[in-house]
């Protein structure tokens, strides 16, 4: 007899079946909604992402733990020769934290210092989520004439705890319950 003996093989079929299809601490932010409307000296952009936090993150909130949650948005140029080149154009972030004793979702827009009060997770999420008409600045400056690499808008949001220890926060590069990223919009200039 070569190779393996068979009376493994029942047993490693079965710790086959026993593991997990997929992430079983699956979260994602994903673009469900991206427009931009305007001209280069004031371009306006909505979006509407759909969070789905991870069991982790879920937790992690329950029991104190502000999330913190960034939106960025970079003009970007095609190049053939290399890699594309991209700037960062504007960063917006977030804060959601629950109080316990409240019982309440507070999300909180870091730069205009505005704060929602939410009873449900479900409901602070879907307003985390929405940005209408948010005015982008003017990037003329980067637009150079004569250039003839074709320019875009990118768009990636991402969310992760405020405070992670120094276990966790290592865990987190190799495992996606500590932190949520997007996959990210391109959309080109008109």
């Amino acid at each position: 007899m070569s190779g393996f003996p068979k009376i493994f093989l029942p047993l490693i079929v079965a710790m086959l079946f026993a593991l997990p299809s997929g992430n079983v601490f699956a979260g994602d932010i994903d673009f469900k909604d991206f427009n931009l409307k305007g001209t280069p000296k004031k371009f306006e952009v909505s979006t509407r992402i759909e969070y789905k936090l991870t069991d982790y993150l879920r937790d992690a909130l329950k029991n104190g733990v502000t999330l913190n949650t960034r939106v960025q948005i970079r003009l970007g140029e095609h190049s053939s020769w290399w890699f594309n080149k991209d700037i960062p154009i504007l960063t917006v972030n977030y804060q959601l934290k629950y109080h316990a004793l409240s019982r309440h979702y507070v999300l909180s827009k870091i730069d205009t210092n505005e704060h929602w009060n939410f009873s449900s997770l479900s409901a602070s999420l879907r307003k985390l989520g929405e940005s209408r008409r948010y005015e982008l600045p003017d990037i003329t400056e980067f637009l150079k004439d004569g250039d003839d690499g074709e320019f875009y808008i990118f768009a990636i949001a991402d969310m992760a705890p405020a405070t992670l220890r120094l276990p966790l926060r290592i865990q987190s590069l190799f495992n996606d319950q500590y932190r949520l990223t997007s996959e990210g919009v391109l959309w080109p200039l008109p």
